[in-house]
């Protein structure tokens, strides 16, 4: 039984993957909620759930959802991303500002998490650190088009016409590099393994 579980949870994410991909969201949302059910320390399940929830613009749910992702697994920047997106579409800037400051401490070279936290900055009134950090964005990328706009705005301390966006890698993207081999599918076949092999008593004496 417990290595038919694994291989059901296995056949599921890939059909939630799939239908999130062809943008059914209802539909893998309800089967990442089916999952988290019975196995709620998936963190991609929790991810792709948020993801889901985001797509049908419930964005407070999409928060919940990666701030469960992030307790099971805070090293990954794409979650981080998109609870900032979550936090920005419910004008949270000083908890975008969190989670885009920790994306970019996992991925330093994105600079559309320097973008997006630089808005959020302009947002909550700190202009002198954003025109500083778009200083600093635009040394590095040269032709970054959408920055030079932004501090434009700043200067004339308009609405900036630019905003935020996730990450120029698609969701496709994201969901096709969580593939078979991902950490999560090796983890079920340990799981669905270790099931199989034979059982040896444990000798409990002198274990403290």
């Amino acid at each position: 039984m417990p290595v038919t579980a694994q291989y059901n949870v296995r056949k599921m994410m890939e059909e939630g993957r799939r239908t999130l991909d062809e943008g059914y969201y209802v539909t893998s949302m309800q089967i990442f909620s089916r999952i988290v059910a019975l196995k709620p320390n998936l963190y991609e399940a929790w991810y792709l759930m948020a993801l889901s929830k985001y797509h049908l613009e419930d964005y407070r749910g999409a928060g919940d959802d990666c701030r469960r992702a992030l307790s099971l697994q805070p090293y990954i920047a794409d979650i981080f991303e998109l609870y900032g997106m979550t936090n920005i579409r419910e004008e949270r800037y000083d908890s975008a500002i969190v989670a885009y400051t920790h994306a970019l401490e996992i991925s330093p070279d994105n600079r559309d998490y320097w973008f997006n936290r630089v808005y959020c900055l302009y947002r909550v009134g700190d202009t002198a650190t954003a025109l500083t950090q778009l200083d600093y964005i635009l040394t590095r990328w040269h032709d970054f088009g959408a920055a030079r706009q932004l501090r434009a705005d700043i200067l004339a301390g308009r609405q900036p016409m630019r905003q935020p966006a996730k990450s120029g890698q698609s969701d496709l993207l994201r969901l096709r590099s969580m593939n078979r081999g991902s950490w999560l599918m090796q983890r079920l076949a340990e799981e669905a393994h270790r099931e199989l092999m034979p059982r040896t008593p444990v000798n409990l004496r002198g274990l403290k």
